[in-house]
């Protein structure tokens, strides 16, 4: 059992306002019910609607607040010498106001995001006991070792200014990898202010890369959090399609990531949930990581503050979430064809555990959301068969809210090249993008066949397994009530795997090929 990690320490409490670091005033929306209700339409593959993506104008025009509103806060701010740009949702401003006399428009706005840089990433190393490369994963997964037609659109999105990535890295891990040279174009490098390459990113666009080969990467830095990237997103003239997310917090404790002035974490959620919907109306999908400390969250490593602490965004309703397994060595000879793995040592085997601390030296996340609206409707069968199935269940959780994860892919020993340098990191921050490359793989494969992109995915992969349970590999075995410390006594701080939909693996991992026949069926 390794016991390495890298911390990666985010401490820039004191820095002047630019345009890349900006305040975010969310405005008021309306009609939120028609976002929601129109994405489940949306989302549904039995709907007539199907695939019938809006515009982001089409969303703006439904929510947006009266214009005359908005135009008399900017000259308030204005008068006050702060300068705003209108953003879809919000106002992009200068510099903080003074919380006070904003009192004077609550019937506009709702909160005010600030950028608030103290988060720390443990980033986990791996113990070289075999890397999952190309070769690894296209066998485990059944996807066909071939370029993709239609470039689709892949991006890694990273928070509180973190740093850079590396070309000539990711080129040195593509050549590893058998696959053709793809370097990421500077207009799809967003709002990177760092020339230094940060772990995280380099991680995420290698295993992007190395799963959806010839795709088109982006690498998407935001000053702030959860909101304000959202916000910026839906404002950019051009965006990817699939976006992967591998950062998260105690859902109950986002206020303390995040600058959220007059609002609980609770509405910070709820606000968050709503952007993500309008951004699955458009047709994006998302993937978010689980989390690394199990149920327990980063907020109870040491098994000390209450039991289970869902992690967002990773409890979104409105996202997939993602879960991470190790593959268990099948010691059989094996004969390998990129460099990668006959230079090294790669993995061979065919059965998929959970991350866990006594096996990987920490643990994948999952739960169940305490802020959803209601539990999915998509789910809604798979998570009640879970918790009438008779397993051990923590005292205290939130059994009608969101289970997560949804899914679940490799995260132990993922090879990433850094610094011109071969080393395996760990984490469900690998699996994320691995699934969200997956993703990127299947809105090809629907172009192609002249049939819409995936967007919100998730009411099609719990389509899928219900029609074919083949098309998931069902992990029984393990647990999440450790974290990245230690294990936690009892199931009262997680949850155990068992047959079909768990929060430990969600519905298990993914077949590519018979994903592919399903959609070819059934979109």
């Amino acid at each position: 059992m390794f016991k390495q990690y890298i911390l990666i320490a985010l401490s820039l409490l004191s820095f002047s306002m630019n345009a890349e670091s900006s305040v975010m005033i969310a405005l008021k929306q309306k009609n939120a019910d028609v976002i929601f209700n129109a994405l489940q339409d949306v989302s549904d593959p039995k709907s007539p609607k199907y695939g019938h993506y809006w515009t982001q104008d089409q969303i703006d025009i439904i929510v947006s607040p009266d214009k005359g509103d908005v135009l008399s806060l900017m000259d308030y701010l204005e008068s006050d010498g702060i300068s705003c740009e209108m953003m879809s949702g919000a106002l992009k401003c200068s510099d903080m106001p003074d919380m006070k006399n904003l009192e004077f428009f609550t019937n506009i706005v709702e909160f005010v995001e600030e950028p608030l840089h103290i988060f720390k990433c443990h980033r986990h190393l791996g113990d070289s006991n075999g890397f999952v490369g190309r070769e690894v994963i296209n066998k485990l997964y059944n996807i066909k070792n071939e370029s993709l037609k239609t470039r689709p659109s892949v991006c890694s999105v990273e928070y509180q200014s973190a740093g850079d990535f590396s070309q000539a890295d990711l080129i040195m891990q593509e050549n590893l990898n058998g696959e053709p040279n793809n370097t990421i174009a500077p207009n799809h490098i967003i709002n990177v202010q760092s020339t230094y390459p940060f772990i995280e990113g380099q991680l995420d666009v290698q295993m992007m890369a190395q799963t959806a080969m010839d795709s088109d990467v982006w690498y998407w830095v935001d000053n702030s959090w959860l909101y304000s990237f959202a916000v910026n997103f839906q404002s950019a003239k051009q965006v990817p399609d699939v976006l992967s997310m591998s950062w998260g917090w105690s859902e109950a404790d986002q206020c303390s990531i995040t600058v959220c002035n007059n609002v609980t974490s609770a509405e910070y959620v709820k606000r968050v949930n709503l952007e993500y919907a309008k951004m699955g109306l458009r047709g994006i999908s998302i993937t978010v990581a689980s989390g690394d400390a199990g149920a327990p969250g980063r907020t109870n490593e040491e098994c000390m503050t209450g039991n289970v602490h869902p992690v967002f965004p990773g409890s979104s309703p409105y996202v997939t979430s993602v879960s991470a397994t190790y593959l268990v060595s099948s010691g059989q000879p094996q004969t390998w064809h990129t460099p990668l793995c006959v230079e090294n040592d790669c993995v061979a085997g065919t059965q998929e555990l959970p991350t866990n601390y006594n096996s990987t030296g920490w643990t994948t996340g999952g739960g169940f959301g305490i802020y959803s609206e209601t539990q999915p409707k998509w789910q809604a069968d798979a998570v009640n068969h879970y918790l009438k199935s008779g397993v051990p269940l923590p005292k205290s959780f939130n059994a009608n809210g969101r289970g997560y994860p949804d899914v679940s892919a490799l995260g132990h020993n993922c090879p990433v090249v850094s610094g011109g340098s071969l080393i395996p990191v760990d984490g469900t921050s690998c699996s994320s993008p691995l699934f969200a490359g997956i993703l990127a793989i299947l809105n090809d494969h629907q172009v192609t066949n002249n049939k819409p992109k995936l967007g919100f995915v998730n009411p099609v992969l719990y389509q899928m397994e219900q029609d074919n349970p083949k098309i998931f590999k069902d992990i029984t075995q393990g647990n999440n009530y450790c974290t990245e410390a230690q294990c936690c006594s009892n199931t009262n701080y997680g949850y155990v795997a068992t047959k079909g939909w768990d929060p430990v693996t969600g519905l298990g991992t993914p077949n590519v090929g018979l994903m592919k026949e399903w959609l070819d069926k059934n979109t």
